[in-house]
């Protein structure tokens, strides 16, 4: 089952934090299993989060704010609230539950990003019930839970779920599963766990609580537990995006074969929305987006929180360059995309562009075209594309640097922006892919290596150069320069590289850029500074 959403996994999510796999999906995971723990009133007392001390998140969880978004996924704070930031200080001192991370060796750890979760809530009747949960951040936001309380699980919040368990439940599944989905809600699927006394129903939303309320109260029920979908429901669990030929005839069977009509097409199939739906949530981020990009250029020296970088995008934007050195439009989408890293590095509101390591260079890339003659239409359609480019690209692979390097990172970011820039200047929908081919085939082992565990050195740059590389890429495509090697087989191999990479190369802090002794020099004087 292929759960790739292009608004949810490749241009998303809307997030907080540098860096998707260790704050988008804490965030949508702790989110998760407090509304799993929390479903029949009661009330969340203590929560710790545990890593393994060879896994990824240990030595940076704290420098990526992975405990912050924990904490206020936890909490059930929304993105937008004002003290989102403030969560993570009242919990550690127990002011509405307690809360604290432990490094210990984990039972199953079988993924860098992997993560147990203990809950004690009290019950409705005054007593404490422990809950146990298990799973993994796996790039780009997306995560899943494969374990509650000892019981198999695959959640991964594409879908409101609905848990029920009782003989009664495992008599009457589809009955259940009916009354669930009744009204307007859609049906996605139901499972039986005969072993496990349990039903497990997947919907487009959750049901109205007098729903819930009268499965609760039926013959055989024993107990029910449900969460809601992290992002936007997943109505179809088709194969849409697993290779560039398959993309491309949908795109040939577009008027004019259009490649961001066929990212309109399968997006809209996903989502189980209409057409014109489906555009309008587009254009939705395309804005937030270049929002973004607007707010980075606005931000205050002194609301800088990062330890190692001061605000620089206005300047590289402002700057009197020589002429012929670059462009105006390069130019404006490297700023760009530095002015949305910083606001990332701020812990502000973002959209992961597939990650948020990434998050600058389609954003960047957006704001030079819209910047220097595409207006908001085209540039919406040029996101369509660069997010069907990065769908092929999960399908087969994954935006976690913990698994592939940067090469996942803004390697892939590159390949996403190159062939929207492609499409934006009229190039048809095997130029788009080309142009994607280029920036892998250049990116093919890229390291992560943060320093200090920021996401800003090198990450920074990298986007910078990121934004460099898809407007180079799409001027040699249109140009008559032939990529040669197909878009698909560079996937394959950006991911079997990053499988051979040391793990001090991936996302850990421990080589490459944060090995140099200037690195360490900087890290030792901030932390001798604390």
């Amino acid at each position: 089952m292929q759960e790739i959403s292009l608004l949810n996994s490749v241009i998303g999510p809307v997030m907080r934090g540098p860096s998707s796999s260790h704050c988008a999906a804490p965030y949508m995971m702790a989110k998760l299993v407090r509304e799993l723990s929390c479903s029949n009133g009661e009330v969340l007392k203590n929560a710790v989060v545990r890593f393994d001390p060879n896994g990824s998140f240990a030595p940076v969880y704290k420098a990526q704010s992975s405990d912050e978004n924990f904490a206020a996924g936890l909490a059930g704070a929304k993105l937008t609230d004002p003290d989102y930031r403030d969560i993570l200080g009242r919990v550690e001192q127990g002011e509405g539950f307690k809360f604290g991370v432990e490094v210990t060796e984990l039972e199953n750890n079988n993924h860098p990003n992997r993560v147990d979760l203990e809950l004690t809530v009290q019950t409705a009747d005054g007593t404490l019930r422990t809950d146990l949960y298990a799973g993994a951040s796996v790039g780009g936001g997306m995560y899943y839970i494969d374990a509650m309380n000892g019981e198999p699980v695959f959640l991964t919040g594409k879908t409101a779920t609905v848990f029920v368990w009782g003989d009664g439940a495992v008599l009457d599944a589809d009955g259940i599963a009916q009354k669930l989905a009744s009204g307007t809600n859609t049906l996605l699927g139901t499972s039986v766990d005969p072993a496990h006394q349990r039903v497990e129903v997947s919907l487009q939303s959750l049901p109205d609580v007098t729903v819930l309320d009268a499965i609760r109260l039926r013959d055989g029920v024993e107990a029910v537990r449900f969460g809601d979908a992290s992002q936007y429901p997943v109505c179809t669990g088709d194969d849409l995006f697993s290779t560039a030929d398959g993309v491309i005839a949908v795109a040939l069977r577009q008027p004019g074969g259009s490649l961001a009509d066929a990212a309109l097409v399968l997006e809209a199939k996903r989502l189980g929305l209409s057409r014109d739906a489906t555009r309008k949530l587009f254009r939705e981020r395309c804005e937030l987006m270049l929002r973004v990009v607007a707010e980075g250029f606005d931000a205050k020296p002194e609301d800088n929180v990062m330890r190692f970088l001061t605000l620089r995008a206005r300047k590289v934007r402002d700057a009197n360059l020589p002429a012929g050195l670059g462009g105006p439009v390069l130019q404006d989408a490297m700023a760009g995309a530095l002015s949305a890293m910083e606001r990332d590095s701020n812990r502000g509101l973002v959209c992961a562009a597939p990650t948020a390591g990434s998050a600058g260079v389609v954003p960047g890339t957006l704001y030079g075209l819209i910047r220097h003659g595409i207006d908001i239409d085209g540039a919406t359609e040029a996101l369509q594309v660069m997010a069907v480019i990065g769908a092929v690209f999960a399908a087969r692979g994954t935006f976690a640097a913990e698994c592939g390097g940067c090469s996942v990172e803004t390697g892939a970011s590159a390949a996403m922006a190159a062939a929207g820039v492609a499409y934006a200047y009229g190039g048809d929908a095997k130029q788009c892919f080309d142009a994607a081919s280029m920036c892998l085939m250049n990116t093919l082992g890229l390291v992560c290596d943060p320093v200090g565990g920021d996401v800003e050195i090198p990450c920074h740059a990298r986007n910078v150069a990121g934004v460099s590389h898809a407007f180079s890429s799409a001027m040699a495509v249109l140009a008559g320069f032939d990529a040669v090697l197909q878009y698909d087989e560079l996937v394959d191999q950006t991911v079997k590289i990053g499988s051979m990479m040391h793990p001090d190369l991936r996302c850990t802090a421990r080589g490459g850029c944060a090995a140099t002794k200037t690195a360490n020099r900087m890290v030792d004087a901030i932390t001798q500074g604390r």
